[in-house]
């Protein structure tokens, strides 16, 4: 995008630049920088139904196809089908919105979000998937003295620590960057 488009490229990348592009608002700015791009090759798209659908079903396959039959899935069996129940409720709703890159609570209705303790993935991204990384990538030390007391284990939000999920929050952020994309090559071209 920014070798077509020379005023995003100092933008983005003299004035705002991104940092690591792992934590939300990061992840927001590269959402909407599609969404920008997009739009200035076609003034009317917006993110619709279909859109969204598409998204999640591919989202849907290949997470199906990555945990089917794995080790992790064998070894791992509770933690899966609990993040199963989890995820079986996220529909279209859930996923993003004109500026909203991951839906909010406040956007969902409270049974919707009843499996995952009244949480929607802006939350869980936020207090779980970015925590875990930071934990994983960036001090192992600080780590090995979060680990969790048996109080938050038997906690019933404790089963949002699930590597299942994480995975599966990272790959869907992956999925709409990927349709967005391939949307803005359409209207380029």
């Amino acid at each position: 995008m920014a070798c077509r488009d020379y005023d995003y490229r100092y933008e983005r990348f003299e004035r705002s630049r991104y940092s690591e592009c792992s934590d939300y608002k990061d992840k927001c700015m590269v959402y909407n920088d599609l969404l920008n791009e997009i739009k200035k090759y076609d003034e009317a798209f917006v993110i619709d139904d279909a859109l969204k659908n598409q998204i999640l079903n591919d989202w849907r396959n290949t997470t199906q196809q990555l945990f089917d039959n794995s080790l992790l899935v064998n070894n791992f069996r509770k933690s899966y089908d609990e993040y199963l129940a989890m995820v079986t409720g996220i529909n279209d709703k859930w996923i993003m919105s004109d500026t909203q890159l991951l839906t909010k609570q406040t956007n969902l209705a409270l049974v919707e979000t009843r499996p995952t303790c009244g949480m929607a993935l802006n939350e869980i991204f936020v207090k779980y998937v970015y925590r875990e990384r930071n934990r994983c990538a960036h001090n192992t030390r600080s780590y090995q003295h979060n680990l969790p007391s048996l109080k938050t284990m038997i906690a019933e939000d404790f089963k949002l620590q699930n590597y299942f999920l994480y995975m599966s929050v990272l790959l869907l952020l992956d999925t709409i960057y990927v349709k967005l994309f391939e949307t803005y090559l359409e209207r380029v071209n």
